[in-house]
């Protein structure tokens, strides 16, 4: 999420906490550092305020879009602009929304929508360069922070919830217990890291 009102921040983030569980949320409140992010995680949604610091985001947007690859982009802004809303959606936004009462109560079923639509995209199993990824080990602290980012990530979406639609199976549970085996070699390779 990249805000810089405080409290704008709080808010979509109990709303997701409360809708949308298990969600690890990143935020931060400039567009630089949003796009630094980007470009170190892949992340399942990007939600951008429309103005960050008193400058509108169509600047970094193209930027943003390119490093987030299939990642959707959902601006939230304070201004109701469709000429604002159509350039942004050009430039690689996925959605544009005004910052109501309504959209904050129907911003849990609007993002849920991305997400299933991202899901979707996605393959259940490992593929051949996520096991590249995993056997290259990260040699810096950032490394390892993006790669237990991303673990944690794909762990968290193979252990959430059953339901009767979705039953895991034994590649589910082969593939957490393969993350979690990662999970501790990274934290092993970071404690030596630090040394």
């Amino acid at each position: 999420m990249i805000e810089d009102n405080v409290h704008h921040a709080e808010l979509i983030t109990e709303l997701l906490d409360r809708n949308i569980s298990p969600v690890i949320i990143h935020t931060v409140d400039s567009m630089d550092d949003g796009i630094e992010f980007a470009g170190q995680s892949e992340y399942d949604l990007i939600l951008t305020d429309g103005v960050i610091a008193d400058q509108p985001v169509t600047d970094k947007i193209p930027r943003l879009s390119e490093l987030a690859g299939s990642t959707p982009i959902i601006v939230i802004s304070g201004q109701g602009d469709e000429h604002l809303a159509a350039k942004l959606t050009k430039l690689g936004a996925s959605e544009y929304l005004t910052k109501t009462r309504e959209t904050l109560e129907k911003l849990p079923i609007i993002l849920k929508k991305h997400l299933d639509g991202k899901k979707t995209k996605k393959t259940k199993t490992f593929s051949q360069s996520d096991r590249k990824k995993s056997s290259s080990a990260p040699s810096t602290p950032s490394e390892i922070i993006i790669e237990v980012d991303r673990l944690t990530q794909q762990a968290l979406e193979l252990a959430g919830p059953k339901t009767r639609k979705r039953q895991r199976s034994a590649d589910d549970l082969a593939s957490l217990d393969r993350m979690l085996g990662q999970l501790k070699r990274l934290r092993e390779l970071a404690s030596k890291l630090s040394k």
